[in-house]
């Protein structure tokens, strides 16, 4: 039980600096995946099984990429936001992975609610993460999935920077290792 509880709180810990990871990106990056549009396909044949733990932050895209590896996949896209638009489409996509992975989805938005981090549940719903870490999708290969919809017009939005986190674990696991990728988006 106790061991659970430190993964847990490491998980919380990774996703609360998800703020700081993003904000470092977007002001020492004006280039990078900022505003990439369309899907890339790598020449990536399998996403091998994360060793440790791994984290991977990006600027706001349009589509997600696929990266010939973890390291540069960029594994969510926000829509026509990343540029400029004004309409919100969160889309997940990551490759094949080796074996079945667990796939959380994590929401943080400091100017709607400063004290939480949101876990999309299975059903769709978003859940404070301090009321436990249930998986978005549980011993899944790959993923394609807009959680969403697609198309949510940002005036239905409060404004402020919203921060996304996709993290991937070996199915079952207790979260000693993964991936996890970071992206953020500004609603004006």
């Amino acid at each position: 039980m106790k061991r659970s509880i430190v993964y847990t709180l490491t998980v919380l810990t990774v996703l609360a600096l998800m703020a700081f990871a993003g904000s470092t990106y977007a002001m020492m990056n004006s280039g990078g995946n900022l505003g990439t549009t369309g899907s890339i396909s790598g020449m990536m044949s399998m996403m091998p099984m994360p060793t440790s733990q791994m984290m991977f932050s990006s600027g706001p895209t349009t589509d997600p990429v696929l990266g010939s590896g973890p390291q540069d996949s960029v594994p969510m896209g926000v829509g026509t936001i990343a540029v400029g638009g004004n309409m919100l489409t969160v889309h997940a996509e990551v490759g094949q992975f080796q074996m079945p992975m667990d796939m959380y989805f994590a929401l943080y938005a400091p100017s709607v609610d400063p004290f939480n981090i949101y876990l999309l549940s299975q059903g769709g719903g978003l859940e404070p993460a301090s009321m436990g870490m249930m998986p978005w999708m549980t011993g899944v290969t790959s993923i394609d999935q807009m959680p969403f919809g697609a198309n949510i017009p940002t005036s239905m939005l409060p404004k402020g920077t919203y921060y996304l986190g996709l993290m991937a674990t070996p199915a079952g696991s207790n979260m000693a290792t993964y991936y996890l990728w970071m992206t953020n988006f500004v609603i004006q």
